[in-house]
């Protein structure tokens, strides 16, 4: 019996001393520094909205409508002379995202975030001057002519773009060489969130201006080519 009593006092004894050998190691010492952690997260930022052209005129021959297949001579008589951009080749405008410009039919999703725009598509010429050109005799001041109040150089837009597109038709001449065609009238009607559909303005344009007539060549029986002035397509925006 004393053995038993003896092992009883043993087992009591070691239970005793472990509680303070757990306590203290899950306890911190007072002099070690406190534990810093960094915080973050991460997310990928929707692209930003940004407007596009395409199909702007890099170069343009104005040529005259054929007759039977065959090119009118000038006989002192007024010749009108155009030059067509249709199709693929029509003025194309629309937003898409900054990384996914897209095409003609496609775009990339975007947001405009809180600063839209609105986009202004300007037509100007940098003159009004037509300079006239013999092939073989040469420079022709004769058969110069100018864009002017009823012969102006006419950019005549297909209006086939939708609301909130607005498209205008321009007359460019001596003192007003330059003319909105395409816009959006205000940033509140723009398409900011562009998901499914977004905001695309294709039109087909048409430019064209008037030889006048009453004139009189140096070198008739000659081929002439009249040199125009630089064209020039601008898309700006505006957040107004």
């Amino acid at each position: 019996m004393a053995s038993k009593k003896f092992i009883g006092v043993l087992l009591m004894g070691l239970a005793g001393l472990s509680l303070p050998a757990v306590i203290a190691s899950t306890s911190a010492s007072a002099d070690e520094p406190p534990t810093g952690a960094t915080t973050g997260t991460s997310i990928v930022t929707e692209e930003l909205c940004t407007w596009y052209m395409l199909g702007a005129p890099s170069t343009i021959t104005l040529a005259p409508e054929l007759v039977g297949g065959v090119a009118p001579e000038y006989v002192g008589e007024e010749v009108p002379v155009s030059a067509a951009f249709t199709d693929g080749d029509n003025l194309n405008v629309y937003s898409s995202g900054n990384e996914t410009p897209g095409d003609r039919f496609t775009f990339g999703q975007c947001t405009f975030y809180s600063a839209p725009t609105r986009p202004i598509v300007t037509v100007s010429i940098e003159d009004d001057a037509f300079s006239a050109t013999a092939e073989g005799g040469g420079v022709d001041a004769l058969m110069n002519f100018a864009a002017i109040e009823g012969n102006e150089f006419n950019v005549v837009l297909d209006p086939t773009c939708i609301a909130p597109w607005t498209v205008t038709s321009a007359a460019l001449k001596t003192a007003a060489l330059s003319s909105i065609i395409t816009t959006i009238a205000t940033v509140g009607i723009v398409e900011d969130r562009v998901t499914d559909s977004n905001d695309r303005c294709a039109t087909n344009l048409n430019v064209n201006i008037n030889i006048p007539g009453a004139k009189t060549p140096t070198y008739p029986g000659q081929t002439y080519v009249w040199e125009g002035p630089g064209f020039t397509t601008a898309l700006s925006t505006s957040g107004a």
